[in-house]
């Protein structure tokens, strides 16, 4: 049993603001969790029954032994790293984010992928912070991740060893795969996922970055390039990067980009990769949980 533990202060009559948390809880209910009063009393129970369409709440004390408490919502900060801190004036701002934490599982992945060519390690943390460390060999492509780290708020680390000696190919569309197949993973059955997901302008640039993670595989790609290089990174390379990650993440990619820099065109095309991924992988608790096919499936 899934269970979620709300501090009873919060449905204290005489606060307006508590009224704004009925919706997300029906949210939750919804997608099958129990409700539980925490500092559990008979007369706040039986106000927020009514609330909640006489909704049965249960007190603490009666939890089943074999439930599983996902986290807290409470006004007494206790020392637990998954616990989300809620008081009177904060119901509004922090319940989505609760609804939010609720509806998804950890979205943390570590994979290596090795071929003749290259070994490539990626960690990924889909709910990160932005923070990147990437070792590839190639100091532009580093930078490019960094990207995808910093404006897609995930926390990605990479480290590659690839053929350079050969040439640049093999390590930059490798390392595309791997990124792809390291979200694919942490998606899971990606239920409750918003599914597509940007312009971005930069300088005299603007690119185009739409995308499904809908599991069907495709790359549609159109920015011309005026240089061979930029530092250490070929240009005609880029195009290999996605398609990359559109193989890995079984992804349908469509991107553009148009400017007179190279270097916004790529970053660009980065910066606007890492938004979109951002968007397509947030959980909308709107869905319930529901994977967002028509065919169940994705």
């Amino acid at each position: 049993m899934n269970c979620v533990v709300i501090d009873s202060q919060l449905f204290n009559p005489n606060i307006n603001e508590s009224g704004g948390i009925v919706t997300a809880l029906k949210s939750i209910m919804n997608a099958g969790y129990v409700i539980i009063v925490h500092e559990y009393e008979k007369k706040v129970s039986d106000q927020i029954k009514k609330i909640i369409s006489g909704e049965e709440l249960n007190p603490l004390e009666n939890i089943p032994a074999e439930a599983k408490i996902i986290f807290e919502l409470t006004t007494n900060k206790l020392d637990k790293p998954e616990t989300i801190y809620i008081n009177s004036a904060g119901v509004y701002k922090n319940i989505g984010s609760a609804v939010e934490l609720i509806m998804k599982q950890e979205r943390i992945v570590s994979r290596k992928r090795k071929t003749k060519e290259t070994l490539i390690e990626v960690d990924l943390n889909l709910d990160g912070l932005g923070k990147s460390e990437i070792k590839t060999g190639l100091g532009f492509f580093d930078h490019m991740l960094e990207q995808i780290a910093r404006h897609g708020n995930v926390d990605l680390k990479i480290n590659v060893k690839g053929d350079l000696h050969v040439d640049e190919h093999h390590t930059i569309e490798d390392t595309g795969i791997a990124i792809g197949e390291a979200v694919l993973e942490a998606l899971g059955d990606k239920s409750g996922i918003k599914r597509y997901g940007y312009f971005l302008p930069m300088d005299d640039t603007i690119a185009k970055f739409a995308m499904d993670i809908g599991g069907r595989q495709y790359l549609n790609f159109k920015c011309k390039f005026e240089r061979e290089k930029v530092g250490d990174f070929p240009t005609e390379l880029t195009e290999e990067f996605f398609k990359g990650v559109a193989q890995g993440l079984k992804a349908n990619i469509f991107i553009r980009a148009k400017g007179k820099n190279d270097h916004h065109k790529i970053e660009a095309i980065f910066k606007a990769f890492a938004k979109s991924l951002n968007e397509a992988c947030r959980i909308d608790y709107r869905t319930k949980g529901n994977v967002p096919s028509t065919k169940g499936i994705i």
